[in-house]
């Protein structure tokens, strides 16, 4: 699986990486008509930093674990449940790419603990001074948890009883997202920028089988323990659409 997932990685990185280089010709030398000779373009010499927070909508839903958690007394999946996001990303010097790390969870009330991390390459397709549109994809890995602290199936109440420890249920797997994204920045000096950003993305959420276990606690460091016996708790992927709105905070270096 680590090995599918650098190939994948790869897959995505390399051709962005190349694309910025050709970007460079093209986007960032302009020719002076006076004198013929090529001039750097000095909006896109500089190397930015960029901190983004989000809450996210998200439309993609397991209906299977969500008939388990009904069935069992707990809160299933949400309609629409709503998430928070925080992203650190990066704009290279002379380039219209812009690379960033992403983390996620979701806050609505429900018995299922998610966490999204992803990294992303995206290329700015339109840009004025203060508003950019960018497309690309972010790639990473989707994780659930739910804690079996209610009513759960006689078979694995007598797991519970044999390790005398609340049970949980976890599953992770391969996220693709797949996205189109607005920056409006009204708020500009020469070395930062305050403004909006909006995404509308489709995530692909490739998940694993539901593993049973429990998390026990190191030190500072939980770390989950699986019991290796199969349950009856079965697992989809999840389909959906993504939107999000937030704040993002840009610094600008020479």
């Amino acid at each position: 699986m680590n090995s599918f997932f650098t190939f994948i990685a790869i897959c995505l990185f390399l051709p962005a990486i190349l694309f910025s280089q050709n970007s460079y010709k093209k986007d960032s030398v302009y020719i002076h008509h006076s004198d013929k000779r090529p001039h750097i373009y000095q909006d896109d010499s500089t190397f930015s930093i960029l901190f983004n927070a989000s809450n996210t909508f998200y439309t993609a839903k397991d209906l299977r674990i969500n008939n388990f958690l009904t069935k069992y007394g707990y809160t299933p999946q949400q309609i629409i449940p709503v998430g928070i996001n925080l992203e650190i990303a990066a704009i290279p010097f002379n380039t219209k790419m812009m690379y960033s790390l992403k983390a996620g969870t979701i806050i609505s009330r429900q018995d299922i603990i998610t966490s999204n991390f992803t990294l992303g390459a995206y290329r700015r397709i339109f840009e004025t001074k203060k508003i950019w549109i960018l497309a690309g994809a972010g790639l990473g890995k989707h994780g659930d948890r739910i804690a079996l602290n209610g009513n759960v199936p006689p078979d694995i109440d007598s797991l519970a009883h044999q390790y005398e420890k609340i049970l949980s249920l976890h599953r992770t797997g391969f996220l693709a997202e797949p996205a189109v994204r607005f920056f409006w920045y009204p708020i500009q000096t020469k070395k930062f920028q305050l403004g909006l950003f909006a995404t509308a993305a489709y995530d692909f959420a490739f998940n694993t089988q539901w593993k049973l276990g429990y998390y026990n606690q190191n030190g500072q460091f939980t770390s989950f323990k699986r019991i290796r016996r199969p349950t009856n708790v079965q697992t989809e992927h999840e389909l959906g659409w993504a939107l999000s709105d937030g704040i993002s905070f840009c610094f600008k270096f020479d």
